[in-house]
């Protein structure tokens, strides 16, 4: 049974700290450039997501990990994208908005859950986060349906920048603590 507080052990604590100290660079860069991102069509919702999600998976097979989280991120990029333009079809057909909406969003549920078993390196709780983060508001819907690509890039930043940089960084601090203590 998992403890409510534990302790961190010594050993640890540099290798976290260095996590963050990387994870806190890029998301000031990604801060200081905002604008001229944004200008270009690069969110950074989709970096830090990318982000958050490799480190909240805590799988061990980095690659695995990278992979499950860039291909997810894509797919649940390109659902959203599919359902705004289902709806479009679904509301030429007179179906209500909402309707529409709930179909939209019943087929792609359904993907994600019926291909999970056969393509989980797509089909999987990344795609559902990317998803529903991108439809969450009006802004957020435009931004990708006006700059698709910027998303995409900010999902392969996110993951190729972010998370490679900071399984890096990580890697090399346990070295030179290893390098240390023999």
């Amino acid at each position: 049974m998992m403890k409510f507080c534990q302790k961190m052990d010594r050993k640890t604590f540099p290798l976290v700290l260095s996590a963050f100290v990387w994870i806190l660079i890029c998301n000031v860069i990604v801060q200081v450039f905002r604008a001229p991102f944004e200008s270009i069509g690069l969110y950074g919702w989709t970096i830090f997501l990318a982000n958050v999600l490799f480190f909240i998976k805590n799988n061990p097979d980095h690659k695995e990990a990278l992979l499950e989280n860039f291909l997810g991120g894509i797919f649940g990029l390109l659902g959203a994208l599919g359902l705004m333009h289902m709806n479009g079809f679904l509301e030429g057909l007179g179906f209500s908005e909402l309707g529409a909406t709930i179909v939209s969003i019943a087929i792609f549920l359904f993907l994600t859950i019926a291909l999970h078993p056969m393509l989980p390196y797509v089909f999987n709780n990344n795609a559902l986060c990317f998803f529903l983060v991108a439809l969450i508001n009006s802004g957020t819907q435009t931004a990708l349906y006006t700059q698709p690509f910027g998303h995409f890039l900010g999902v392969l930043i996110g993951n190729g920048i972010v998370n490679v940089g900071t399984v890096m960084v990580v890697e090399f601090v346990a070295k030179k603590m290893a390098k240390k203590n023999s």
